[in-house]
C-alpha cells in the first residue's frame, strides 16, 4: 500500500473525527449504541484481561486508535495500565474525561498508530477497536503490532466489517439497507449518493475524507480469514467472533435475532489452544 494512501487515510481520520463528530460519536457506533453490543465488548475485554492477568500482575495495554476510550475505560476498570493512541485530539480529550478516575494508570499519546509501534516498549495486550477498517494496509499494522507483544501477549481486535464478498447475498443486502435506512437521516444525502455512485464505478479520491476515513468500509471490508491465517502462521491461536452490527435499531434487532453476521472480533494469543473456529454472538440488539 502506497505511503500516499496511508497519509490520505490519516489526514481523513484527523479531519472527520473532530469535536462535532466526537459529540455525536455514539449515534454512529453500534458497539457503543446498543446494550447487547456493549456487553459483548465487555465480555471479550474481560476474557483478554483475565488471560493477561495470569502472566502479569498489572497487564500493560496498548490501545491503538483508542478513540473516545470505550475499550481503554473497560481495561482500566479491570486493572490494566493503558497507553492510548489516537490522531484525534477531540477523541482523546473525551477519553481523558471518561477515564479520569484511572489517570495514574493511563498514558495518552496523540499521533499515528505507526509511530506508537516504533518504540522498544512491550505490551501484554495490543487492542484495536473499530480501527482496522480505517487503515489501508492493515496487515502491515498487525505485523508491527505483534512485534511489540510480550512472549505471552495477545492481539485483540473488534468491530470491523467482515469482507463483503465473503457474505451471502441476503446478509450483504440486509446490511446495506440497514446502513442506508440510518444514513438518510444524517444530512448531506445528495453528497452521499454521489459518492456512492462514484465508488460503484471503482473511483476513489485521495482528497475525499469520506472515501478514506473508514477506508475499507467504502471498499470491501476487512479480510478476516487472511488475518487469522497470518497470525496462525506466526504461532498464534485465534478465536474469531462473528456477530451482526448495524446503525439502525430495527436492523440491529432483526439481524441479531436472525443470527446473521457482518462484523468480527478476534482474540489471538500464542500457544493457548484457542478454538480457531468462528464463535457467533447472536444476542438480539437492544
Amino acid at each position: 500500500m502506497s505511503s500516499g494512501k496511508h497519509a490520505a487515510a490519516v489526514a481523513a481520520n484527523a479531519a472527520v473525527y473532530r469535536e462535532e463528530t466526537t459529540r455525536n460519536f455514539i449515534g454512529g457506533s453500534p458497539h457503543l449504541k446498543y446494550s447487547s453490543m456493549r456487553r459483548l465488548c465487555s465480555q471479550l475485554a474481560a476474557e483478554v484481561f483475565a488471560h493477561a492477568r495470569t502472566h502479569a500482575e498489572v497487564p500493560r495495554v496498548l490501545d491503538l486508535g483508542a478513540g473516545e476510550g470505550s475499550i481503554t475505560s473497560l481495561l482500566l476498570e479491570l486493572g490494566a495500565r493503558v497507553t492510548a493512541v489516537d490522531v484525534s485530539e477531540s477523541q482523546l480529550d473525551e477519553l481523558v474525561r471518561k477515564c479520569r478516575a484511572f489517570r495514574d494508570r493511563l498514558s495518552v499519546r496523540k499521533g499515528e498508530i505507526g509511530e506508537a509501534l516504533l518504540g522498544a516498549e512491550r505490551y501484554d495486550i495490543v487492542v484495536m477497536s473499530s480501527v482496522l477498517h480505517h487503515i489501508p494496509d492493515y496487515m502491515a499494522t498487525i505485523r508491527s503490532a505483534i512485534e511489540v507483544l510480550t512472549p505471552n501477549g495477545q492481539f485483540f481486535s473488534l468491530q470491523d466489517p467482515i469482507r463483503y464478498d465473503s457474505l451471502n447475498a441476503f446478509v450483504h443486502w440486509f446490511s446495506k439497507f440497514g446502513y442506508f435506512s440510518w444514513r438518510v437521516f444524517q444530512g448531506d444525502l445528495l453528497g452521499g449518493l454521489s459518492r456512492r455512485l462514484r465508488r460503484a464505478r471503482g473511483i476513489y479520491l485521495d482528497d475525499c475524507p469520506q472515501d478514506n476515513a473508514e477506508y475499507h468500509v467504502t471498499r470491501n471490508g476487512v479480510d478476516q480469514d487472511q488475518i487469522v491465517e497470518f497470525l496462525a502462521g506466526r504461532g498464534f491461536d485465534c478465536k474469531l467472533i462473528v456477530y451482526f452490527s448495524a446503525q439502525a435499531p430495527p436492523f440491529q434487532f432483526f439481524g441479531s435475532a436472525l443470527g446473521i453476521s457482518n462484523t468480527f472480533a478476534l482474540i489471538a494469543r500464542r500457544g493457548d489452544n484457542l478454538s480457531a473456529n468462528q464463535v457467533a454472538a447472536t444476542e438480539p440488539g437492544s
